[in-house]
């Protein structure tokens, strides 16, 4: 039985008093909290972990075309300390925007897939690390990612899960006959939360795949202009998974503790 349960509700920005001042969110995180944040950019699947500590990272960073957005929703959280960026994928590596980044906050570490690794080679950045299979980052007391797959075939790239105390979140950048191979061998009844993969202009995850994960709560990265794949449309709801798109509900995100986590839209 799941130790996990989801509270769902609408929340908007906090203003300042003074007009024209920029929207603020304050997550409120406590020592024993943590968050994750899906950015609504028109490019790039985008996601901000939010650490109690204070610091935070960055899963992909968009194309420079898309900085201006990601400045405006790191304004909005009243960010100055990212401390690292995690790169999922070759079509998520965009060298001049991590750059960009590095040169306006201390970014401490790039982790990078270890094929791209090796494609790139000598043109990474000095503080850039090869993140390999099974191997655990460790980025917050009682907060781990861990490498589960690292796809083989062109144009994929890092499964890999977030485990906080008890909870498990699971981000799969691809999914092909080997990747469902590998995961349908893991234990994944764990996970409450998941973030499907999307590959051209349909989803990627089968039905066999969804019901042996079978999570609480899923999110893609999606327009409203694009149709949902039907047959995962009609497994996710056969399945009673809660979907979150951000082409649709906007920003999101998800505040986890030690027993539950709640998501929350603006």
């Amino acid at each position: 039985m799941r130790l996990c349960c989801v509270i769902v509700f609408l929340s908007f920005f906090i203003v300042n008093s003074s007009y024209g001042a920029t929207p603020q969110i304050d997550l409120n995180l406590q020592e024993d909290e943590f968050a994750i944040s899906f950015l609504p950019l028109k490019e790039g699947e985008v996601a901000i972990l939010h650490l109690p500590s204070g610091g935070q990272y960055l899963i992909n960073t968009g194309p420079v075309s898309m900085m201006d957005k990601l400045y405006f929703y790191l304004n909005h959280f009243q960010y100055t300390n990212i401390k690292g960026i995690l790169i999922t994928e070759e079509s998520e590596y965009y060298p001049e925007s991590i750059k960009k980044i590095q040169d306006d906050f201390p970014v401490e570490q790039v982790y990078i897939g270890s094929k791209l690794v090796k494609a790139q080679k000598g043109k990474l950045p000095p503080n850039a690390f090869s993140w390999d299979k099974n191997k655990v980052l460790t980025i917050s007391p009682n907060l781990s990612l861990h490498l589960l797959q690292e796809g083989s075939e062109k144009g994929e790239g890092l499964n890999f899960t977030i485990t906080f105390f008890k909870q498990r979140f699971l981000w799969l950048s691809s999914h092909s006959k080997s990747t469902e191979s590998l995961l349908m061998k893991r234990i994944l009844k764990d996970i409450c939360i998941m973030k499907i993969p999307v590959e051209s202009k349909t989803e990627t995850i089968s039905d066999k795949l969804l019901k042996h994960i079978d999570p609480q709560t899923a999110i893609l990265y999606r327009s409203k202009e694009k149709m949902l794949n039907g047959e995962l449309l009609e497994s996710i709801n056969e399945t009673w998974i809660d979907l979150y798109l951000t082409g649709q509900h906007g920003l999101i995100s998800i505040k986890f503790n030690q027993t539950y986590y709640e998501v929350i839209t603006y």
